[in-house]
Order: structure tokens, then C-alpha cells, then sequence
């Protein structure tokens, strides 16, 4: 009775040990340095993609281009302080992470609430 105790035991610490190490790994690799030149990069390549995204928009909305790349630039600066090298690497390629999304909510607010 002991013995089977102990191997459930030891099975539940193995998960757990997993999972915890699994939660490093995820939590390494999102934190790994960004050199400068993948900031700009990243800076330059999210606020075309911004600016071609909002582009269909504008469209009778008397919003000017040149207000949107404005914002547009703002929002990439704002995202490439907190970029983790992996969202670099997924815009590099030409796709808008989700971890991106959730963090643009909070960039757009700081821009549009920018004093001019």
C-alpha cells in the first residue's frame, strides 16, 4: 500500500516539476534580449503593417494619411519598449502576434493621449 502511495506521489511531482520547468523555458525565451537593430526593425516593420492596415479605413473618413502614420509610428515605439524577441521575429515575418494585440491596447492609449 506504502509503494502505490509513493508512485502517485512521485508521478504528481514529476507534472508538476514539468510544468514548472515548461513555465521557465516559455517565460526564457519571451524575455530574451532585442538588440537595437531588431527594434528598429521591429519599429519601422509594425508601422507599415499599422499604416496598410488602417490605409482601408481612411477612406472618406477625413482621417489624414499623415495622422495615421503619426500614430502609427507612435504605437511601434510604444510596442518595441516591451518586444520580446520572438514578437520581433513574427513581425519580421509579416504576422501580428496575439501577445502583441493585448499589449497594443495600452500603446494606442499612451499616443492618442500624447500632449502635442
Amino acid at each position: 500500500m506504502m509503494k502505490n502511495k509513493y508512485k502517485k506521489t512521485c508521478s504528481a511531482f514529476k507534472l508538476i516539476a514539468l510544468s514548472v520547468v515548461a513555465g521557465f523555458s516559455y517565460q526564457a525565451s519571451a524575455n530574451t534580449y532585442v538588440n537595437k537593430e531588431d527594434h528598429g526593425t521591429f519599429e519601422r516593420r509594425f508601422a507599415d503593417m499599422c499604416v496598410e492596415k488602417e490605409k482601408a479605413d481612411l477612406k472618406g473618413s477625413g482621417v489624414l494619411l499623415a495622422e495615421v502614420i503619426s500614430l502609427c509610428e507612435c504605437i511601434a515605439l510604444e510596442e518595441s519598449k516591451r518586444v520580446t524577441s520572438e514578437e520581433v521575429r513574427e513581425v519580421k515575418e509579416g504576422h501580428f502576434p496575439a501577445s502583441l494585440m493585448m499589449k497594443s491596447n495600452a500603446a494606442t492609449y499612451s499616443c492618442v493621449n500624447k500632449p502635442q
